[in-house]
This record gives C-alpha cells, sequence and structure tokens, in this order.
C-alpha cells in the first residue's frame, strides 16, 4: 500500500500557514489605547492608555515574555508628565537596562524633561 506523501506535506503545510504568527512579545491592547489616546488626547485616555501600559508591564512576566521595547521608557514619560518624576526615571532606567540599545533615545528624552523642568 502505498503511503500519499504528497497530499499529506501539502495539508501540513497548509495547517501550519494557518497558524497565527509568534510575538516575542506581550502587547495587551497597546495599539487600540494608544491609537484612542492619539485619536483623542484627553485625560480619560491618557488613563487608559497609561493601564494598558501597566498591564503590560506586569502581564509580560506571567506569559513568559520580555516587556517589549518602549514601554518602559513611555510609561516613565507619562509618569513624569503627572509630575511623579523620580519614579518616572526610574522606569526609563529600567528601559536601557533591558534594551542598552535604547540608551540614546532615553537620554534625549531625559534632557528635553530638564531642559522643560528649567523654564
Amino acid at each position: 500500500m502505498r503511503t500519499p506523501f504528497l497530499p499529506i506535506t501539502a495539508l501540513i503545510v497548509l495547517l501550519a500557514g494557518c497558524m497565527p504568527p509568534q510575538t516575542p512579545f506581550y502587547w495587551g491592547d497597546y495599539s487600540v489605547s494608544l491609537y484612542n489616546y492619539k485619536k483623542t488626547p484627553d485625560d480619560k485616555t491618557f488613563a487608559e492608555h497609561k493601564q494598558s501600559l501597566i498591564v503590560i508591564i506586569t502581564e509580560s512576566p506571567n506569559k513568559p515574555l520580555p516587556v517589549p521595547p518602549g514601554i518602559y521608557a513611555e510609561y516613565g514619560y507619562m509618569l513624569i508628565l503627572e509630575g511623579k518624576e523620580q519614579e518616572g526615571l526610574e522606569y526609563m532606567d529600567k528601559e536601557v537596562t533591558l534594551y542598552p540599545e535604547s540608551r540614546i533615545f532615553v537620554e534625549r528624552l531625559k534632557r528635553a524633561f530638564k531642559k522643560g523642568d528649567e523654564s
């Protein structure tokens, strides 16, 4: 009895193509909350987007996946905007620790914040 090698192989390839792509990070509902915040920048959408960042930061280790690039820096920046400078700077430092290539960007954010603070 001859095995239908080609049809079985085609079926396996077809089914593998139907699987969702694996992402190395947990993004939660980041894109939706960011879109809503950019579309309607108010206190409500700011708080919702900030909450989505908190969910990403707290849930990523449970997945277990690393926090995506930029999330710590963005959350830190939001904390600074709320007047929580020290906590915000700590999150920016976490960004640099996890993603050393972000150092230049984070340092620019810090300098921009300090310039605005001097006025």
